[in-house]
C-alpha cells in the first residue's frame, strides 16, 4: 500500500500519523515515486524505477540542484531539506522547503546553525536560516542504486555543522568529507545541518501549549528525521537506495543516532544504525526538569512577565539567546578543568523525555525492546578525555586530583574512583584525571548502550579506536587516541601529505567495514580481519590501529565502577 503523499518530502506530521515500520516504509517508497515524476537527463535506474540522474545537474520535487565533480565524487552542497526555522517558525518542527524555479548552485556549505564558538568548532553563528544538507555521489553516477549513510555531526548539541574543519590543523582541511567514503566503500553520503542548543533543544510550556501533542524540545532531532524523510524522498536521482540507509554519528551525533533508535517516529526511517563514541542509556532528563530551567532562562531574557511569552523569546536577538548560564555553586579556574568545577548551570539545553518523540528514560525503551530492529554498530576510543582537557588547568598533585574527583562526583564516588583510579598507575594526576573523564562520559556509557542492544536482540558490532593522529600539530598536544580521532580516518579527511601509507590502510580499512555494515548490516567481508559480534557471553570488540586485532573486556573492571554510578541516577 501506497500511503498519500502531497509533495515529494514526507513532513513530521505525515510521520506521526503512521503507525508501525511498516506504514513508515511504504511513506518512504510513496515519496519516492512521487519524486521520479519530474526526472530528466536520466541515466540507469533505481529499483523501484526511478532514474539515477547523470551529470552535476540533478532534478529534484523540489527544483534543480547544479554540483560538482571531486575526483570521481559528484558533491552538492547547501540543499534546503527544511524551510528556514526563523521568526514565527523559531523552535517549530521543521516544515518543508519551498520549491525553487531558478537552478539551486549547489557548490558551497551553509551556514553553521546559531552557536557560540568553541575550541573544536571555531567561529560563532546567528544565522538561524541553516536547515541544509549535502550529497556525495560517484561520478559518474553508479549503474544501480548504493547504500546511503546520512552523518550527524557532533558538537554536544550545541556546536558544530557539516562544513567543519578537523580541530588544531592548518591549513583547514574539510572534517566530514564525504568523497572518501563513497570512493572506498562505494556509497552515496549526506550530511545534514540540526538546529543546537536553545535553538534546538528548547522546552518551555508556552511552546508546548501550541503543540498538538502538548509537548516541546528535541527540535533537533525532529531536524534530523526531517533529513531522513528528505533523503527517503530524494536520494534516487543521486543513485542512492532509500530503502538502504544508514544513519551514522559521533559524540553528540552517535547520542542522536541512539536516540533514534527509542523513538518511534525515527524507527523505520533507517536500516542500520551506526554511533561512534556515543550511547544513550544514562539518565535523561525529563519534560519537567527542562521546563522549570526554561523559566529560568526566560526570566534572564526578560520575558517572564510578557503577556505572550513564547512570541517575547521569538522577538529576541539570537546573540540573546545564546546567553551561556551561569553556574552556581562553581569554582573559578578550578585545577581538572571546566568539567571538575563543582558548578550547576542554571539552565541547560539537550534531548529529554519528551513522552513523544523519545516516550521513556532510553534504557527503559533498550530494557522493554522497543528499539529499532536494526544492527547496530558502535565504540569509543582509548584516550577519549584527553581532548576534554585542552586549555583547562591540570591537576598537579593527589590531593588536587581526589578535590577534583570529589567537586564532580561526590565523597562516596570520589573515593571508589581513588581506587580503580590510583595516580600510582598514571605518569601523572593530570593523566589519570583524563581517563576518568573518559571512561566515565563515554567509554563505559557506549558499553553500557552496547550490552543492552546485546540483550534486546539486536546485532552489535563493538569496536575500540587505538590509533593517535600521528600529525605533528596534534601530536605536540599530547591527545592520543583522543575523543574525534576516528573521524578523519572514517572519512579520509587527510590525504597522503599528512599521514604515512599505514595510517591510509587504516583508514581504507575503516571505510571498507564501514561501508559493508552500509551495505548488508554486517562489516566483515573482502581481505580485513573477522569482525566478532558481541554477545551476552563474550565482551568483544574490534581494536582499530594501523594492525587490526580484537581486545576482550576492555576496561570492563573499572567499568563495573561506572555503570553502578549510571544506575544511581534512577533510583
Amino acid at each position: 500500500m501506497c500511503y498519500p503523499c502531497a509533495s515529494g518530502n514526507l513532513n513530521a506530521e505525515q510521520v506521526w500519523v503512521m503507525s508501525g515500520a511498516k506504514a513508515r516504509r511504504a511513506g518512504r517508497k510513496c515519496a519516492v515515486l512521487f519524486g521520479c515524476a519530474v526526472m530528466v537527463g536520466c541515466g540507469s535506474a533505481a529499483d523501484d524505477g526511478t532514474p539515477i540522474q547523470e551529470g552535476v545537474e540533478v532534478t529534484l520535487s523540489d527544483g534543480m540542484v547544479v554540483g560538482e565533480v571531486d575526483g570521481t565524487t559528484r558533491r552538492f552542497l547547501g540543499i534546503p531539506f527544511a524551510a528556514p526555522p526563523t521568526e514565527a517558525r523559531r523552535w517549530l518542527p521543521p516544515e518543508s522547503p519551498e520549491p525553487w524555479d531558478t537552478p539551486l548552485q549547489a557548490t558551497e556549505f551553509s551556514s553553521a546553525c546559531p552557536q557560540l564558538e568553541a575550541v573544536t568548532s571555531p567561529g560563532s553563528s546567528d544565522n538561524e536560516d541553516c536547515l541544509y544538507l549535502n550529497v556525495w555521489t560517484p561520478s559518474p553516477a553508479p549503474s544501480g542504486p548504493l547504500p546511503v549513510m546520512i552523518w550527524f555531526h557532533g558538537g554536544s548539541n550545541i556546536t558544530g555543522s557539516t562544513g567543519d574543519s578537523i580541530p588544531f590543523l592548518e591549513p583547514p582541511t574539510l572534517f566530514f568529507n564525504g568523497r572518501g567514503l563513497v570512493e572506498e566503500a562505494n556509497v552515496v553520503v549526506v550530511t545534514a545541518n540540526y538546529r543546537l542548543g536553545v535553538m534546538g533543544f528548547f522546552s518551555h510550556e508556552a511552546l508546548s501549549a501550541e503543540s498538538a501533542d502538548g509537548v516541546s524540545g528535541n527540535q533537533g532531532l525532529l531536524d534530523q528525521r526531517m533529513a531522513m524523510e528528505w533523503v527517503a524522498a530524494n536520494i534516487a536521482p543521486f543513485g542512492g537506495d532509500p530503502n538502504n540507509i544508514t544513519i551514522f554519528g559521533e559524540s553528540a551525533g552517535a547520542f542522536d543516532v541512539c536516540f533514534h533508535m527509542v523513538s518511534p517516529g525515527s524507527q523505520g526511517l533507517f536500516d542500520r544504525a551506526l554511533g561512534e563514541s556515543g550511547g544513550c542509556t544514562t539518565a535523561l532528563r525529563s519534560r519537567s526538569e527542562a521546563e522549570a530551567e526554561a523559566n529560568v532562562f526566560t526570566e534572564a531574557m526578560g520575558c517572564e512577565e510578557s503577556a505572550d511569552i513564547a512570541a517575547c523569546l521569538r522577538g529576541l536577538p539570537v546573540a540573546d539567546l545564546l546567553m551561556e548560564a551561569p553556574e552556581d555553586g562553581a569554582i573559578e579556574n578550578p585545577p581538572g578543568g571546566d568539567l571538575y568545577s563543582g558548578g550547576t548551570p542554571r539552565w541547560q539545553f539537550g534531548a529529554i523525555v519528551d513522552g513523544v518523540v523519545i516516550t521513556d528514560q532510553p534504557r527503559t525503551l533498550f530494557d522493554d525492546g522497543k528499539v529499532a530492529d536494526v544492527p547496530y554498530l558502535l565504540g569509543s576510543n582509548t584516550d577519549e578525555g584527553t581532548v576534554f582537557h585542552v586549555l583547562q588547568r591540570e591537576v598537579t598533585t593527589e590531593a588536587e586530583y581526589l578535590e577534583a574527583l570529589e567537586r564532580q562526583f561526590g565523597a562516596t564516588v570520589a573515593a571508589q574512583v581513588v581506587e580503580a583510579y590510583p595516580v600510582s598507575d598514571f605518569d601523572t594526576p593530570q593523566d589519570a584525571l583524563e581517563r576518568v573523564t573518559g571512561d566515565s562520559l563515554l567509554v563505559c556509557s557506549v558499553r553500557d548502550t552496547a550490552k543492552r542492544a546485546v540483550a534486546a536482540g539486536l546485532d552489535v558490532f563493538f569496536y575500540n579506536f587505538n590509533r593517535p593522529i600521528p600529525i605533528p600539530a596534534l601530536q605536540a598536544l599530547e591527545l592520543g587516541a583522543t575523543h574525534g580521532a576516528e573521524i578523519a580516518y572514517v572519512f579520509g579527511s587527510v590525504g597522503p601529505d599528512q599521514l604515512e601509507e599505514e595510517d591510509l590502510a587504516l583508514s581504507a580499512s575503516i571505510q571498507r567495514y564501514w561501508g559493508r555494515f552500509a551495505a548488508t548490516g554486517d562489516p566483515n567481508g573482502g581481505n580485513e580481519l573477522a569482525w566478532p559480534m558481541l554477545s551476552e557471553d563474550r565482551d568483544i570488540r574490534l581494536n582499530l590501529d594501523v594492525t587490526l586485532g580484537t581486545v576482550e573486556d576492555f576496561r570492563s573492571d573499572v567499568c563495573v565502577l561506572w555503570e553502578s554510578v549510571y544506575d544511581s541516577q534512577f533510583e
